[in-house]
């Protein structure tokens, strides 16, 4: 009797062991195709299994991509995705992707996207990163914003300048008073090309950015060459700039807020402008 009563507690501790085990495997079947299409058996009570249907192909940066870095085979992979998270824009094949030109840097298991490379023909310079209509100029960066190391590659900032102006300039005509008189000159400081995008500051490599990390925009050392700034600007906004440069006058930058794009509207300052509006000099009253 108590041979068959041990016998019966070893079959009810193996079933019991059989069912644990099932429990465990469901369990952990559930979890592995959570949040994961699935289509169930015709008669929709069997296990569910992944619809594949539902997933694409993309291409995905198989190491971090500098701007300017031309796409190789080497650099890329392929993954599949659920559809429904898979960019509109993004490459369905290494063969699509290739030899094409990264405009910003890509890092690695970032799915890529046309709006990240330019059709450049396997070309990696500078040009490549230009919008249409664009320019790049390289523009003195001695004042004393600069100095501090105060801009930044991504700023915009706004180009004041000083500049002495004859008598018979537009900006004095009609005046005919103080300073202003035919054939003197006096300093005038106005605001001039605005909300100018600065691409970077000290000197740029043209050649594509390698493994070194080198980034858009980033200086170099202070002895790799002259201390400048270059900015991203159209072809007309380029001709001033040379002109401002050219000019002779003082050069100062201020760094626009992110939020401020519109263009402000500024009056030229002069001495007589200085004067009138903190009245350095007293005018005598009526009796």
């Amino acid at each position: 009797m108590n041979n068959r009563r041990g016998l019966m507690f070893v079959v009810i501790g193996v079933v019991a062991a059989i069912a644990a085990g099932l429990v465990v495997y469901m369990l952990s079947l559930s979890v592995a195709t959570a949040n994961v299409p699935v289509v169930q058996t015709p008669e929709g009570t069997g296990t569910p299994i992944v619809d594949k249907s539902q997933y694409v192909d993309v291409v995905v940066a198989a190491r971090d991509i500098e701007p300017k870095s031309v796409l190789t085979y080497s650099m890329m992979v392929t993954a599949s995705m659920p559809s429904e998270l898979v960019p509109t824009d993004a490459y369905k094949s290494m063969e699509e992707a290739k030899d094409n030109t990264a405009v910003a840097r890509v890092s690695a298991k970032q799915v890529l996207v046309t709006s990240q490379f330019n059709d450049a023909g396997g070309r990696g310079g500078l040009s490549t990163l230009l919008a249409e209509g664009k320019v790049l100029v390289a523009f003195p960066s001695t004042d004393i914003l600069n100095s501090l190391g105060a801009v930044q590659a991504g700023d915009h900032v706004d180009i004041l300048l000083s500049i002495p102006i004859s008598g018979t300039s537009r900006i004095d005509q009609g005046t005919g008073t103080g300073s202003q008189l035919e054939g003197s000159k006096t300093l005038v400081a106005q605001s001039t090309i605005q909300n100018v995008e600065v691409y970077g500051i000290g000197t740029i490599s043209a050649a594509p950015a390698q493994a070194q990390g080198e980034a858009q925009g980033q200086a170099q050392p202070q002895n790799a060459g002259p201390k400048i700034i270059t900015f991203i600007v159209d072809h007309q906004e380029a001709l001033i700039l040379k002109y401002i440069k050219d000019s002779g006058g003082t050069i100062d930058m201020v760094i626009r807020s992110i939020k401020e794009g519109k263009q402000a509207a500024t009056d030229p300052v002069n001495i007589d402008y200085l004067v009138d509006l903190y009245k350095f000099i007293g005018l005598p009253t009526k009796k």
